[in-house]
């Protein structure tokens, strides 16, 4: 008995807490039903990330099936995953409990190790493809192009600059993003088949009436100018736009810093102009009107910032600028203070009456925000700096929809994303007859705006879709199941000194690391095959099917106990 014993190895789950809360015996009247429901962290990501599924995909070592698994929802894994301000860690179910999972890292880990991979990417035969304009190679203009191919419609983009990109090529460096990372993603989206033409800016070369042969046109400009500060003295030639300074280095133009640098702001783009200019050697001072608190910037470029050795002065706006005789720029600034603001307002920053400083340094460079040149596109489109178009408009006898940063919404790669994908779907829909907000009612994840191209798909060629799913509250995963473990964190390679050079900062995780992170995962709403339900079964009736590894239920003998769906983990068994 005893060697028959030892010849068998048993699976035993563990729990690390107490099990007195699965109960037995409510005989008979529920059934256990298998449902799949979204995570907080999938409903708070604007491109819809299916981020339980890759994450699990990646957790066994599916590197490349987890990499298609994002290529449905977002044709950008390798730059989210170094750019993104990742809002789905801030949801993640995770974090309630020790902290959230490394998202972010993971998605540039999976397609960091199979950057040598194509991935398998089908296109739909469509009976009456479209013609679509984009204007702006940017990353909503590429995320339209990228889903229309995919729906099987005819895109053709016009980008005013010689190489596609936007934001992504010429305004991120290269210690972000590095040049190969984008080519290698633009490469994979013009594999779909597009039109592409560089060099031809809508409304000089080509004239916005001409786009009327098309049956729609995508409009994405992006924010190429540089906000003025609106002080005397900012047009001096020691004053540089922060837009400028980031252009000439992914030009490769040759120029000179200085050793002192004021930057002027607290968003991404001044982060990406200080630690720039860290490179060239710059002893660099980040001023900005109001605090730390209040900074837009993502929190990982400020501490970054700090790593390097910028500095930062808060409660601090420019009134004046002049150059000295010793050519040195002297701006004079007006300290401020916060005014209390209401629950949906920043703070506002006001003048201290009679307070002021004077800061001297090399170079200036403006960074407080930036705007989309519309003056190419009619006035009637146009209202308070961007495009007034909501999802769609039937304007100027043209059917036109608008995203990235012209339209008034948030400025973010996934955000730009999100608006292509939209509108490739509003375009497919109009040619196949269905009603938009019906449809996007049924393909949403969750409540924030996300869609999901995968839910449209399933429903497209029926022209029906399914009911959408749930959102997995932190309340509905069974923590017993999981025990207490840190995050995993990349050790930040921030240099003791001036950095050299624009070489990318972050190594990314290696494979121990990842599989590690990809384990803290809840998999909230999604099956991770554990065999709970299976192993904690007191009728045995739940079984799996070992080709596919769904999960059947002997209802005949099941007493509807409700075992399996308290031991399940994730909350993908439902008593109903």
């Amino acid at each position: 008995m005893k060697a028959c014993a030892e010849s068998f190895e048993f699976a035993i789950p563990i729990s690390y807490g107490t099990t007195e809360a699965i109960e037995t015996g409510k005989w008979g009247f529920q059934k256990p039903e298998t449902i799949f429901m979204a995570a907080p962290c999938e409903e708070s990501c604007p491109a819809a990330n299916p981020i339980a599924r890759f994450i699990y995909l990646a957790g066994q070592g599916q590197y490349k099936e987890a990499v298609q698994t994002i290529l449905r929802e977002n044709p950008f894994p390798g730059v989210c995953g170094r750019v993104c301000f990742h809002p789905c860690e801030v949801e993640c179910n995770r974090a309630k409990y020790d902290e959230s999972v490394s998202i972010n890292d993971l998605e540039r880990f999976v397609f960091d190790v199979t950057v040598d991979q194509w991935p398998e990417l089908q296109t739909l035969s469509n009976r009456d493809p479209r013609k679509i304009a984009i204007v702006g190679g940017g990353p909503a203009g590429l995320s339209c192009a990228y889903f229309l191919a995919l729906l099987g419609h005819k895109a053709t983009l016009f980008e005013a600059r010689e190489e596609l990109g936007g934001v992504l090529r010429w305004g991120i460096p290269e210690y972000r993003l590095p040049k190969q990372v984008l080519k290698r993603e633009v490469a994979r989206i013009l594999r779909l088949g597009m039109e592409v033409k560089t060099g031809v800016e809508v409304g000089k070369k080509i004239s916005f009436e001409e786009l009327n042969r098309f049956d729609a046109i995508f409009l994405s400009p992006g924010a190429g100018q540089s906000m003025p500060l609106g002080v005397e003295g900012e047009n001096l030639g020691r004053v540089w736009k922060g837009k400028d300074f980031l252009n000439r280095i992914h030009s490769a133009e040759r120029f000179r810093v200085g050793k002192e640098v004021i930057v002027i702001g607290g968003g991404n783009t001044a982060m990406d102009v200080a630690r720039s200019a860290r490179r060239f050697g710059s002893s660099v001072t980040v001023v900005y009107r109001r605090t730390k608190k209040e900074m837009p910037a993502i929190q990982d470029e400020i501490e970054g910032s700090e790593a390097e050795g910028v500095r930062f002065q808060f409660l601090l706006q420019p009134i004046g600028i002049r150059v000295l005789k010793n050519r040195k720029i002297r701006v004079k600034f007006q300290q401020m203070r916060l005014r209390r603001a209401g629950l949906l307002h920043r703070p506002q920053p006001v003048p201290v009456q009679g307070s002021f400083i004077t800061l001297e340094a090399d170079r200036l460079i403006t960074a407080v925000g930036e705007r989309v040149d519309l003056s190419w596109v009619p006035r009637s489109l146009s209202e308070e700096g961007f495009l007034r178009l909501g999802p769609s408009l039937v304007a100027e006898g043209m059917w036109i929809f608008a995203g990235g940063d012209a339209v008034d919404q948030q400025r973010s790669v996934v955000t730009a994303i999100s608006a292509g994908k939209r509108a490739a779907i509003l375009i497919d829909l109009d040619s196949r007859g269905h009603d938009p907000e019906e449809v996007f009612s049924k393909i949403g994840v969750g409540s924030k705006g996300a869609l999901s191209m995968e839910a449209y798909l399933q429903g497209r060629e029926k022209g029906h879709w399914e009911e959408p799913k749930g959102v997995v509250p932190y309340d509905r995963i069974n923590t017993l199941f999981f025990e207490p473990l840190k995050r995993v964190k990349e050790d930040k390679p921030y240099p003791d000194k001036i950095p050299k050079g624009f070489s990318e900062v972050h190594a990314g995780f290696s494979s121990d690391e990842a599989h590690l992170s990809a384990s803290r995962c809840f998999s909230c709403g999604t099956c991770n095959y554990c065999y709970n339900c299976y192993y904690f079964c007191p009728e045995g009736v739940v079984s799996f099917n070992p080709v596919d590894g769904t999960r059947m239920v002997d209802f005949e003998h099941c007493k509807g106990c409700g075992t399996c769906s308290t031991a399940c983990p994730r909350h993908v068994v439902e008593m109903r």
